[in-house]
C-alpha cells in the first residue's frame, strides 16, 4: 500500500472529524455564552446561542444530552430582563433629559415610544436598538442607551436649527411657490402640492459656495424633513404672514395620505401633527383692500 492512498484517506476521514468537530464547537460556544452573565445582557447573542442549541441533534454525536430545558429557562429568563430593562431605560432617560431640560414623556409602553420634543425615540430593548423620528420619518438609528440617545438628539437638533431664519424659509417658500405655478401655468392663490416645491426650496437654502460651484461636495442636505421641520417653525413662531402675503396649507385627508411621498407630515409641537397635501398664498386682508 502506498503512502499517497494512506494519505488520502487520513483527509478524508479527518474532514469529517473536522465538520464534527466545528458543529460541536459551535454548540460549545453557545453554551458559553448562555452561561456568562455578560451575553445574558445582550438580546442578539442570546438569540443566536439559542438558534445554535435548538438546530444540534445531540443523538448524532451520540451524546445523552436535552438542551429543552434550557432553552425554556432561557425564554423566561430573557422576559425578565427586558422588563426590568424597561423599568431601568424609562427612568434613566427621564432623569438624564430631566438633567438637560427636556422634557421627556412615554407616548407608548409596547412598542415604548418617548416624545422628546422636537423628536420621537422609539425603542426595541430586545434588539437593543433606539429610533429617532420627525414628522414620521426615521432620522438615526443607534444603540438604545439613554446618554446616547440625547447626545444624538442634541445633534439632529442642531442640524435642523441651522442654515436660515424663518423669515428666509418663508420667502424662499413663496419663491418656490411662483415658479410651480409659472411651470404650471397657474394664477396667484391657485393650490399646488406642498412636496412639488421641495427641490425648489432646496436650492434657495444652498449658500453661495454651491452657487458658484455647484457640485455635490458644496450641496447642503435639504429633505423632507427639514422641510416639515421649518413648515413648523412657521406655526411656532406665528409667522404665516409676511410681506402681504399669508401661507395656506390644505390636509390631506382619505386617500391622499396613502402615498406618503405625496404628502408631509408636520408636527403641532405635542408629539402629534396632521399630513398636509397642498399649500397655496393668498393676500392678507390688509394688502386685499390696497
Amino acid at each position: 500500500m502506498s503512502d499517497t492512498a494512506v494519505g488520502e484517506m487520513a483527509k478524508r476521514l479527518l474532514e469529517v472529524v473536522d465538520q464534527h468537530s466545528k458543529v460541536l464547537g459551535k454548540v460549545q460556544k453557545a453554551l458559553k455564552n448562555l452561561g456568562d452573565a455578560k451575553t445574558l445582557e445582550s438580546p442578539r447573542k442570546v438569540s443566536e446561542a439559542c438558534k445554535r442549541l435548538e438546530a444540534f441533534d445531540p443523538t448524532a454525536f451520540g451524546l445523552d444530552v436535552d438542551f429543552g430545558d434550557l432553552l425554556l429557562l432561557t425564554v423566561e429568563d430573557q422576559k425578565h430582563r427586558i422588563g426590568r430593562r424597561k423599568v431601568e431605560f424609562g427612568r434613566t432617560i427621564k432623569e438624564i433629559a430631566a438633567l438637560e431640560g427636556v422634557d421627556c414623556r412615554m407616548m407608548t409602553t409596547d412598542p415604548m415610544e418617548f416624545f422628546l420634543p422636537p423628536f420621537t425615540v422609539s425603542v426595541d430593548l430586545e434588539k437593543n436598538l433606539a429610533f429617532i423620528h420627525y414628522a414620521r420619518v426615521a432620522i438615526e438609528e443607534l444603540p438604545a442607551k439613554p446618554d446616547k440617545i440625547m447626545a444624538s438628539l442634541r445633534k439632529n437638533l442642531r442640524l435642523l436649527d441651522a442654515g436660515w431664519s424663518g423669515e428666509d424659509f418663508f420667502d424662499a417658500l413663496y419663491h418656490a411657490y411662483e415658479i410651480e405655478l409659472f411651470e404650471n401655468k397657474g394664477h396667484r392663490g391657485d393650490r399646488v402640492t406642498l412636496v412639488n416645491l421641495l427641490a425648489f426650496v432646496a436650492l434657495s437654502f444652498q449658500n453661495k459656495q454651491f452657487r458658484s460651484d455647484p457640485v455635490a461636495g458644496h450641496y447642503r442636505a435639504y429633505g423632507r424633513v427639514r422641510m416639515a421641520y421649518d413648515l413648523a417653525g412657521l406655526r411656532r413662531k406665528r409667522l404665516l404672514e409676511r410681506k402681504g402675503r399669508r401661507l395656506n396649507l390644505g390636509t390631506a385627508t382619505g386617500a391622499a395620505t396613502r402615498n406618503k411621498k405625496n404628502v408631509l407630515y408636520i408636527e403641532d409641537g405635542g408629539g402629534q401633527g396632521q399630513y398636509y397635501l397642498s399649500v397655496w398664498f393668498s393676500p392678507t386682508p390688509g394688502e386685499a383692500r390696497q
